[in-house]
C-alpha cells in the first residue's frame, strides 16, 4: 500500500484523454475569438486543440473582414477556420456581430467592434441583413449554432447609444429572420456578460426567448461557483415563464488569465498558470453539474497579435487568457487541465442527484480553533457515465489564497442500486491526472460506500471506479497532493 502524508492511495496510472475526432458528444467548448480582429495566428492551435480533445470552438464572424468593398463578401479567412476545426473533428459556432466602417463613421476600431447597425441609418440596416443573408447561404450544412451579437449589455461591445434589451431583441429578431431564410434549421442563441442582472431580466421577459434556441451566459467569477445556482436558476425561471422552456442555457465565454496586465480590473490578482488551470477545472465542473449544455473557455491562445480594441477603448497588453502560450504557441498548464476535463466529460457524462457528503473527523479535531467556514466550503457535485456513478469535489476557496490542502477527511457516498456498483474505486486528480487507488473504503450495509484518508484540495477530485474511465499504467512511483 502506498501511503504519503498519510493519505492512503496507490497510484495506478494516469487518465487517458480521447482526441476530438473520437468523441461523439460533450459539452467542452474553447474560446477561437477575436480572429475578426487578427489577434493570433489559428494554424498552431488546430491539432493542440484537437489532441485536448475539445469538442466545439466559438469564432466570431468578423462583418469588417468579410466585407471590405461594398456588396463584395470575402469568406476565406472564415472558410480555413471553419475547414480546419470541422476536420480535426471540433464543431465552430458563430457569434454573429460587431460593425463595418463602410457604412459607419466615427467607429473607434478598425473593426468597429461594437458598432450596432440599428444606429447608423437604413443603408446600413440594409447592408447588415445582406451580410447576414450571404454569411448563412455561405456556411450552410457547415454551422447549425448562430449567437447573436456579443455582450450587449455593457458599453464596451454596444456603441454609439446605450445598450438596452428593446433595441437587443430587435436585432436578434432581425438578424434570425435573415438567418433563417437560409438555413430554416438554424439555432439562435443570445447573450449577456457576467453581469446578470436586470437587461438580461428584461431581455428574457420581452417574449424574444421565442425565438432562441440556445442562451448564453459569460460566467466571469472570481469563484466559479459564487451565486451560480442562483443565477442559473433564475435565469431557467425566467425563461419558462416567457415562452422558453425550449431553450438551452450554455455557458458562452468565461476564463481566468494567466497573466494580467496593470490595471486590470482585477488589481488584487495573483496570477500564475496554476491558478488559470484550477479555474478552468472548477469552471467546467460546476457548469456541467448545472446542466449546462455547452461551457467555453476564453480562449484558445493569448491574443498578443496586436492592440486589443473594443467598442470605447485600446488596451495594449490584453490578459493573457489562452490555453496556448501567445508568443510560442506551447502548452500551459490549463491545457493539460482541458485534456482532463475532456476526457471526464466526454460522451454520456451527466449531472445526476447522488448523495455526497465530506466529514472532518480526523483531518482536525473539533476542540481546536479552526474556520469552521471549511467545513461547509467544500462543492460536492455528482454525475453519471454509462451507468457509473461519478462523485467530484473541491474546496470553493479562492485560488489565489494557495490553499495547501488538507489530509484525511473522509467521504460517504450513495450506492444507488440502479447503476453500477463501486467495486473497485479510485482517485482522480483532474490537475495533474493521475488515478490512484483508493485503500482505505467499506460498504456499509448495500446503500453507501466509505471512504477514509482521502485528500481535500482547492481544485476538483473525483471518485469513481476504475473501470468508469480509461487509463495508462504507471510505473512505480510515488505521488503527493
Amino acid at each position: 500500500m502506498f501511503t504519503e502524508n498519510n493519505v492512503a492511495l496507490t497510484p495506478i496510472g494516469q487518465l487517458k484523454n480521447p482526441v476530438s475526432q473520437d468523441i461523439t458528444q460533450s459539452p467542452i467548448s474553447i474560446g477561437f475569438e477575436c480572429l475578426d480582429r487578427e489577434m493570433f495566428d489559428p494554424e498552431p492551435c488546430y491539432d493542440l486543440l484537437a489532441n485536448a480533445g475539445i469538442k466545439w470552438a466559438r469564432c466570431q464572424t468578423g462583418w469588417a473582414r468579410c466585407e471590405k468593398v461594398k456588396g463584395k463578401y470575402t469568406f476565406d479567412w472564415l472558410d480555413s477556420v471553419v475547414e480546419q476545426l470541422l476536420k480535426r473533428g471540433i464543431k465552430p459556432w458563430f457569434n454573429v456581430g460587431y460593425g463595418n466602417p463602410l457604412y459607419m463613421n466615427n467607429t473607434f476600431s478598425e473593426a468597429a467592434v461594437g458598432c450596432v447597425p440599428l444606429y447608423y441609418g437604413k443603408e446600413t440596416i440594409l447592408a447588415w441583413q445582406n451580410y447576414i443573408k450571404a454569411l448563412a447561404a455561405h456556411f450552410k450544412g457547415k454551422i447549425k449554432y448562430f449567437e447573436i451579437w456579443n455582450e450587449p449589455d455593457i458599453a464596451n461591445f454596444w456603441q454609439p447609444e446605450s445598450s438596452n434589451p428593446e433595441d437587443y431583441a430587435r436585432l436578434i429578431e432581425m438578424t434570425s429572420d435573415m438567418i433563417r431564410s437560409e438555413i430554416p434549421e438554424a439555432r439562435i442563441g443570445a447573450c449577456n456578460s457576467s453581469r446578470f442582472g436586470s437587461f438580461a431580466v428584461r431581455l428574457l421577459r420581452s417574449g424574444i426567448a421565442r425565438t432562441l434556441n440556445f442562451y448564453c451566459f459569460h460566467a466571469y467569477a472570481v469563484q466559479p461557483e459564487l451565486n451560480y445556482a442562483q443565477v442559473i436558476a433564475m435565469i431557467r425561471r425566467t425563461l419558462d415563464e416567457n415562452g422558453g422552456k425550449h431553450v438551452e442555457i450554455w455557458q458562452g465565454e468565461a476564463g481566468f488569465a494567466s497573466w494580467f496586465p496593470s490595471g486590470h480590473y482585477l488589481n488584487y490578482i495573483k496570477e500564475s498558470e496554476q491558478n488559470q488551470a484550477i479555474w478552468l477545472l472548477r469552471r467546467y465542473v460546476t457548469d456541467i453539474a448545472h446542466g449546462i449544455k455547452v461551457s467555453s473557455f476564453f480562449q484558445a491562445a493569448d491574443m498578443m497579435g496586436k492592440k486589443y480594441q473594443t467598442g470605447n477603448d485600446t488596451r495594449p497588453q490584453p490578459a493573457r487568457h489562452g490555453i496556448l502560450n501567445g508568443i510560442y504557441y506551447t502548452p500551459k498548464t490549463a491545457y493539460t487541465a482541458m485534456k482532463h476535463i475532456a476526457a471526464v466529460f466526454s460522451e454520456k457524462t451527466q449531472p445526476a442527484e447522488l448523495f455526497m457528503a465530506v466529514y472532518f473527523f480526523n483531518a482536525h479535531s473539533w476542540n481546536q480553533r479552526h474556520s469552521r467556514l471549511l467545513d461547509i466550503g467544500v462543492q460536492c457535485n455528482a454525475f453519471t457515465r454509462n451507468q457509473y456513478p461519478i462523485f467530484e469535489y473541491h474546496l470553493a476557496e479562492d485560488m489565489q489564497y494557495g490553499f495547501k490542502g488538507l489530509e484525511k477527511i473522509e467521504i460517504r457516498l450513495e450506492n444507488k442500486p440502479n447503476l453500477k456498483p463501486m467495486q473497485n474505486p479510485v482517485l482522480i486528480d483532474l490537475l495533474s491526472g493521475k488515478v490512484s487507488r483508493i485503500e482505505n473504503f467499506t460498504h456499509e450495509k448495500d446503500v453507501f460506500i466509505y471512504c477514509k484518508n482521502l485528500p481535500l484540495t482547492d481544485y476538483p477530485l473525483l471518485i469513481c471506479d476504475a473501470s468508469a474511465y480509461h487509463f495508462e499504467p504507471l510505473p512505480t512511483s510515488r505521488t503527493s497532493y
